[in-house]
């Protein structure tokens, strides 16, 4: 039987939370966990982009080559967060977020092979991918090219909710940028001479379906710039607005209607709008007779835990794999609070993910 060295996952998890790892950074985690690999046989190559690209031979038996996956950055520089071990779990100092997101999921697959390879246990061949600039835009895994790769199924230990979770939908995102032009005046002398850009924005957002818009789609403000003086009419300003749906038809729906209401807003008040639209992934749905999620609820029974298939409102590395034709699971790692400077990792939950990626190791 293959078991989780509690202590050694542990230090692995809180040494990849000592050091800050936002986008451009990564390599500061690859520092911690390569050698750690390196010495239980995994070999590794990095492509172009930056992202970590390991390769474990099997021991005594052939079987489906897989491969794990987890991001190195997290969502906010931690310099100098200390992390704080409780009785519960691991917390943030309080000073930034933890960066369970994603560190916990590197621990679990980083101990997952370390286990088995202290075990002496055989298994089969796997593929370990540790991607850089997930949380600013999902720039490894965009750049990360399949081809790569043995394995035609993958593992993506992203997900927020508890281990056990398996995302089977997941939505599309789109971002628009608007920028408002209108024309400038002076603000005491002769205010009906200028056109406010900073009001057409204001207006627009007034006429936006913001927030939870249902059950499948959401959308949201968030940034707002622009002005120059307080004694200026605003000539430009400057609006970023994401909106979200597990359906298509939706997403496109909420995007017309957010360009409308900026459109709309920019003519009545005597301006104009440039409108920046990117479509930054679409929405997935995986089927229940789909392999990898077979082997994802094979992997969490022999683990102890029941499968709980989810809708996700989150993207993950896994809207890039299955765009580039790589089958893949998103999985819960079971952080908590996270993107906050209460993020909580439980020690129940850092153990069960660490077994359920020993577990689809032996199970492929």
């Amino acid at each position: 039987m293959v078991t989780v060295d509690y202590d050694r996952l542990l230090k692995t998890f809180v040494d990849l939370c000592s050091v800050n790892t936002f986008h451009g950074q990564e390599e500061r985690a690859e520092a911690i966990v390569r050698p750690r690999l390196e010495a239980c046989g995994v070999h590794f190559t990095k492509d172009a982009i930056g992202n970590l690209i390991g390769v474990w031979p099997g021991r005594g038996r052939d079987g489906r080559w897989i491969m794990l996956n987890a991001h190195t950055d997290t969502v906010r520089p931690t310099e100098g967060m200390t992390p704080r071990i409780t009785s519960d779990g691991v917390a943030s100092d309080g000073s930034s977020v933890l960066g369970a997101d994603d560190k916990a999921g590197v621990a679990a697959i980083v101990e997952a092979v370390c286990a088995l390879h202290a075990s002496g246990a055989s298994h089969g061949p796997v593929e370990l991918v540790f991607t850089v600039g997930e949380d600013v835009g999902h720039i490894g895994s965009r750049a990360f090219d399949p081809a790569r790769l043995q394995s035609r199924m993958a593992y993506v230990f992203d997900a927020g909710g508890h281990v056990g979770t398996v995302v089977m939908r997941a939505p599309g995102q789109r971002r628009l940028t608007a920028k408002f032009a209108g024309k400038a005046a002076h603000a005491g002398l002769e205010p009906e001479l200028g056109r406010s850009a900073i009001q057409m924005l204001a207006r627009a957002i007034d006429r936006m379906a913001l927030g939870r818009l249902d059950a499948e789609t959401t959308a949201n403000v968030g940034v707002i710039s622009g002005g120059q003086a307080y004694n200026i009419v605003a000539p430009s300003a400057e609006l970023r607005v994401e909106t979200r749906s597990l359906s298509a038809a939706k997403l496109e729906a909420s995007v017309a209607a957010l360009k409308r209401a900026m459109q709309t807003a920019a003519s009545d008040l005597g301006g104009t709008v440039e409108i920046d639209d990117l479509a930054t992934y679409f929405p997935y749905e995986l089927s229940e007779t789909y392999p990898a999620v077979q082997l994802a609820d094979t992997a969490l029974k022999a683990a102890g835990l029941a499968p709980r298939h989810v809708s996700t409102g989150g993207g993950s590395d896994a809207h890039e794999f299955i765009a580039k034709g790589l089958p893949s699971v998103c999985l819960g790692v079971g952080y908590v609070d996270v993107h906050s400077v209460k993020e909580f990792m439980p020690h129940a939950e850092l153990r069960r993910i660490a077994d359920v990626a020993i577990q689809l190791i032996l199970h492929a």
